[in-house]
């Protein structure tokens, strides 16, 4: 009996406790002031190919080149909330014969608005050499990138011994862009 007494006494205080203790103001218009910094990743070109892959009809091709399309920045949002954003490369060369890849940002009526190099070096022991390239977009160059519909991806290997069907080692290259966003009330 005496238990349950002392165990209803400090349940009675508890109870009083929590009733009686200081609570702060909720300030609900914090609402107003929104704002959240989302980070967008995305892959942009991927490329794996042999070195053998350069020789074509007994013929060292000397560039290739490819495009994509980009929807991206169709949408006002992302445009109107876009800050900054970067493109981060990383080649990969284990053949005896530099490369450079150009990248050309094109608007719909196919105009340059931006373009960059980046240089791989070559490999003289068919080991992996690791190059690396982040372009940033920030004030007009990141105008130039919401105006793009295509980027424009060239490969072109660098004068040297010539590559043939026995030729050892790959060239890699991936890449991805990064968009940072900054979204507030007024945006929404």
């Amino acid at each position: 009996m005496q238990k349950q007494i002392i165990k209803y006494s400090f349940l009675v205080i508890a109870l009083c406790l929590s009733l009686f203790s200081c609570t702060k103001e909720i300030d609900f218009e914090q609402a107003d002031d929104l704002e959240i910094s989302p980070v967008i990743e995305t892959s942009l070109i991927f490329f794996d190919e042999p070195a053998s892959s350069f020789w074509v009809n007994n013929t060292e091709v000397i560039s290739i080149k490819d495009s994509i399309k980009i929807g991206f920045f169709s949408n006002k949002f992302i445009v109107d909330n876009l800050i900054k954003a970067d493109f981060v490369f990383e080649a990969t060369n284990s053949i005896n014969k530099g490369f450079q890849v150009s990248v050309d940002l094109l608007n719909d009526s196919e105009q340059l608005l931006h373009t960059f190099t980046l240089l791989a070096s070559l490999s003289t022991d068919g080991s992996d050499v690791i190059s690396n390239h982040v372009e940033e977009f920030e004030g007009d160059t990141l105008i130039a990138l919401t105006n793009t519909s295509k980027i424009v991806f060239t490969l072109s290997l660098i004068p040297g011994e010539t590559i043939n069907e026995t030729s050892l080692g790959r060239i890699k290259l991936k890449s991805k862009a990064v968009f940072y966003l900054n979204i507030d009330d007024d945006s929404i």
